[in-house]
């Protein structure tokens, strides 16, 4: 399994995942708060409070969490875009190397033995063999 980290090795990590709602980010605060007053964090108690309390909330404060959802998701498709062009360029490099002498046929790897190429769907597909 080590030569798919070495296969996979200076790419871009992945964007992390944002909330999906206001509520959902409401929701991750309150139960942070619970559980640092009370130790633990029941989900079926604790969570009918948090929903009971968001109804409650006024439109003010239910738009501030609104508006940090949309400043989110302005900020996560902005880093999804140079996301993006960095695996591009990684990928482009990859091939790049892979062009300039490495063995790419599977079976003559295996037979020198040498370590199989990665073809998942962020490295993309090998290059075509060069004739010989």
């Amino acid at each position: 399994m080590r030569w798919c980290f070495e296969n996979h090795e200076g790419m871009p990590g992945r964007v992390p995942k944002i909330s999906r709602s206001a509520y959902s980010m409401y929701y991750a605060g309150q139960k942070g708060v619970i559980f640092r007053s009370v130790g633990k964090f029941n989900q079926k108690k604790d969570g009918k409070k948090i929903a009971a309390a968001w109804k409650v909330l006024g439109e003010e404060e239910k738009q501030t969490y609104m508006d940090k959802i949309a400043t989110l998701r302005d900020q996560h498709e902005a880093d999804e875009e140079w996301w993006n062009e960095e695996l591009k360029a990684w990928r482009d490099t990859r091939m790049m190397k892979l062009r300039s002498g490495v063995e790419l046929d599977p079976l003559k790897r295996h037979s020198m033995g040498l370590e199989p190429l990665c073809e998942c769907s962020k490295c993309g597909p090998l290059p075509p063999a060069l004739p010989t």
